[in-house]
């Protein structure tokens, strides 16, 4: 089992948690541009004495960068005063993801004129497609995979995993015991699709001991509904578990004979960057959970060696390209939800460096980037609260071919990202609106689309497919 020290590292975690306190006591970014703002702008940024700042009209530019100059220096000849005197460089950036977020509320009706089913039908930019509910009636899912034989397996938040066909559904009896606190519970399904009829069925689930809990992985078999021979694959030293409900991930996927999986920083946002814990990272194991021998870190002193990648928040998405590219979407704070390439070794950032800002409008801090992190592929502002992602391959909508679909919780969305060959977001459109809260996407061999979904209510969970019309 995979054992790690807590070592010098932890210094930073006392400095980070120092510099949180002190901005849960700066003043909010709406109150700032209140103060501020508002008497030329206008208190809903509608404009007046000065611009709109919501009309995606921008005299000197509309990137975050611009945005951020402008604010600080002033346009003295328009007589715009310049703010660096009177706010920080932590304030200004918080008040630029304030001024996109209210640009991007400023287009809803726009999103959703366009998104609007009717009869279950949409016309979206490339492709038409209708949606329809293969099931409903469960608790709230989280994810699905599909067995060799096209059936589905399903699981539920709580803890239940089940077995879906066209036509019925079974519960599998001798699961793992999950604990459904907070964020946690039973999350990804995988199924290593190897030529076997009876393939390992991988399962990443909140483990509890003590009141304190950890993504834990693990992998078993499905023989007559019910769930044997199960094995440990990834179970994180006992000293590394946390009592909070928060950011649990969890993905999982397979390339050649590794295991790829997330685990969130757990709402300790400073143990992303300390290659000491599980927290913030992805994690590559061999499929029987064996060290890879060229894991980047395996020979650095008190890092685990499980470690591929460093320096997340809550990784909710991974996917496997089919030009072997792995994309990993993660919540942002609030803004900064981000697409990532996934490579070795490399840290993206969090809490360092962010395209967001607290939750109650505070700056967590006014870097974007820094040397040695990396830049996400494509980010929001505000926040989709962004899911799973999966690169779509098929015949049913052969225009969206090697493009990202990606899915929203908080925004509703389904989502389609156009990469170019260097990994670049050079499109986006959003599919659909307000079916649901996606937590899950998969792609059949034929190209149909299936969703899971969550309504907010008790038995409201669904899975949908979208197939062309």
């Amino acid at each position: 089992m995979h054992t790690f020290r807590f070592g010098p590292l932890l210094g930073t975690f006392v400095l980070l948690s120092f510099l949180s306190t002190v901005a849960l006591a700066a003043p909010k970014v709406d109150q700032l541009y209140k103060n501020f703002c508002s008497s030329c702008h206008g208190p809903n940024l509608e404009g007046g004495l000065g611009s709109s700042l919501v009309d995606d009209t921008w005299a000197y530019g509309g990137s975050p960068e611009a945005i951020a100059k402008v604010i600080s220096e002033g346009i003295p000849a328009k007589g715009m005063p310049p703010w660096k005197g009177a706010l920080n460089e932590d304030q200004i950036r918080g008040m630029v993801i304030y001024i996109q977020e209210q640009g991007a509320e400023a287009k809803q009706h726009e999103v959703l004129k366009k998104t609007s089913a009717t009869d279950g039908k949409i016309n979206s930019a490339l492709h038409n497609f209708k949606i329809e509910t293969l099931h409903d009636g469960f608790n709230t899912l989280w994810a699905m995979d599909f067995l060799p034989n096209g059936n589905l397996l399903a699981t539920e938040k709580a803890g239940k995993l089940w077995l879906v066909s066209n036509t019925d559904k079974t519960e599998i009896s001798g699961t793992p015991v999950v604990w459904p606190n907070g964020q946690g519970g039973l999350m990804d399904v995988r199924i290593l699709h190897d030529g076997s009829v009876d393939p390992w069925v991988y399962l990443s689930f909140s483990k509890e001991k003590y009141g304190r809990a950890m993504t834990t992985i693990v992998r078993g078999k499905i023989k007559d509904n019910k769930w044997v021979d199960e094995q440990t694959i990834f179970l994180a030293p006992l000293k590394s578990w946390i009592n909070t409900g928060y950011h649990y991930g969890s993905r999982i996927i397979f390339q050649n004979d590794f295991i790829y999986f997330s685990i969130g920083d757990r709402g300790r946002k400073e143990m992303a960057q300390a290659l000491e814990t599980p927290n913030g990272k992805v994690h590559r194991l061999h499929l029987d959970g064996r060290i890879p021998a060229d894991n980047p870190f395996v020979k650095t002193k008190n890092a685990m060696a499980s470690i591929w990648s460093y320096g997340h928040r809550n990784p909710q998405g991974l996917t496997l390209a089919e030009d072997g590219r792995i994309w990993l979407t993660e919540h942002g704070p609030r803004g900064g939800d981000e697409t990532n390439l996934l490579l070795k070794g490399k840290n993206y950032g969090w809490p360092i460096i962010t395209y967001g800002m607290n939750y109650n409008g505070t700056p967590i801090t006014d870097k974007t980037h820094q040397a040695g992190m990396e830049q996400p592929k494509h980010y929001w502002v505000p926040s989709i609260a962004v899911t799973a992602v999966e690169e779509y391959r098929g015949k049913q909508f052969p225009k969206w071919n090697n493009q990202l679909i990606v899915g929203s919780l908080a925004k509703e969305e389904l989502q389609r990202l156009k990469v170019d060959a260097a990994g670049n977001v050079v499109e986006t459109e959003v599919l659909m609106k307000n079916q649901g809260r996606i937590r899950d996407i998969r792609i059949d061999a034929a190209g149909v689309v299936y969703l899971v979904v969550n309504r907010g209510s008790e038995k409201s969970g669904s899975i949908l497919k979208l197939t062309a019309f």
